[in-house]
């Protein structure tokens, strides 16, 4: 058992370990457009700051170009700071809030998750131990009720639950993580300039820092799963039109991330997922055509791994903001 897993073993009533290591906090919050969720964000971040004895700052970084989140920060917290990044992308507008961070650990909170008690106790737990990076957990909170067909598939793409207790290395387990609530120490990084691939502005780009920071640099990725956010789920994003589509680029980018290794090594893996994609399009489409008349549900599951399938199969045509 490693120090960290020894840190986080006792369960949701675990206390943060005696401080090991001096750390200060910046939590970087990308914002595009979603003015009216900040205010409850600050509220929550605000409470959790009282719970930890280390600094802790919070950058918002505004990405729309007409800085429409100025007016809320200005109402904030004195402890957010605000700054406006007017390239629009999300790759750009991390890797903006990295630059402003001053802390030793940076956590990312994206602009939709509002932090549940307990969750800046629990990094700030993982940072004292030496933690190079460590990913909470995420809860879905439906703004309104979904069908019961699409429950099932939304909550899963909205939530991260992995089979693993807290504590434990999951590197492996790296295509389910995202950097929404993520905590990195600095010099982590550090290691990839920049960390995160403006050619990756529309989605992804944590998965490509990621496939980096354990392959190249051999990064252990803990389970913190006491640093739970809730996600919010606007009506909007509750439907089959935004499941497909999010399955689908899902399986384009299991292939874009693999074709990066290069080299023969990189085109086999691409390959062999192709080939997975192939036999996932083929099986679950027979399979939510068979199972539709008797349970939308499952037709609806075997539908989204078919749509997958297809996004391996057609992985090179999505483009690369290069």
């Amino acid at each position: 058992m490693t120090f960290a897993q020894e840190t986080f073993r006792s369960g949701n009533d675990r206390q943060p370990s005696a401080a090991l290591l001096p750390v200060s906090l910046t939590i970087v919050v990308p914002t595009f457009r979603r003015e009216a969720y900040l205010p409850s964000l600050f509220a929550a971040v605000a409470a959790e700051r009282a719970s930890v004895p280390d600094p802790v700052d919070l950058v918002l970084v505004d990405n729309s170009p007409e800085s429409s989140a100025r007016a809320v920060a200005a109402a904030a917290p004195d402890f957010v700071r605000y700054v406006h990044e007017p390239r629009t992308g999300v790759a750009r507008a991390r890797n903006r809030g990295v630059v402003e961070a001053t802390g030793s650990h940076l956590i990312f909170l994206d602009d939709d998750e509002t932090p549940a008690p307990g969750w800046l106790a629990a990094f700030a737990a993982a940072a004292r131990s030496g933690a190079q990076a460590a990913f909470g957990a995420v809860e879905p909170r439906f703004q309104t009720a979904p069908p019961d067909s699409l429950r099932a598939p939304l909550t899963r793409i909205f939530s991260r639950t992995l089979p693993a207790p807290a504590g434990a290395e999951v590197q492996h387990l790296r295509a389910y993580l995202g950097s929404g609530n993520s905590m990195f120490a600095r010099s982590t990084l550090a290691l990839v300039d920049p960390p995160f691939d403006p050619a990756f502005d529309q989605g992804g780009e944590d998965v490509w820092l990621f496939r980096h920071l354990v392959e190249d640099h051999g990064i252990a990725m803990l389970w913190c799963p006491a640093a739970l956010v809730h996600e919010i789920v606007p009506a909007n994003r509750a439907t089959l039109a935004f499941l497909r589509a999010r399955r689908f680029g899902d399986g384009q980018l299991r292939c874009l991330v693999e074709s990066g290794r290069g080299g023969a090594a990189g085109a086999a893996r691409v390959a062999l997922w192709m080939a997975v994609g192939a036999a996932q399009l083929a099986g679950h489409g027979l399979a939510a055509l068979a199972t539709r008349p008797f349970s939308a549900a499952r037709s609806v599951r075997h539908q989204l791994s078919a749509v997958g399938g297809a996004g391996k199969l057609l992985w090179w045509r999505r483009r690369l903001s290069r």
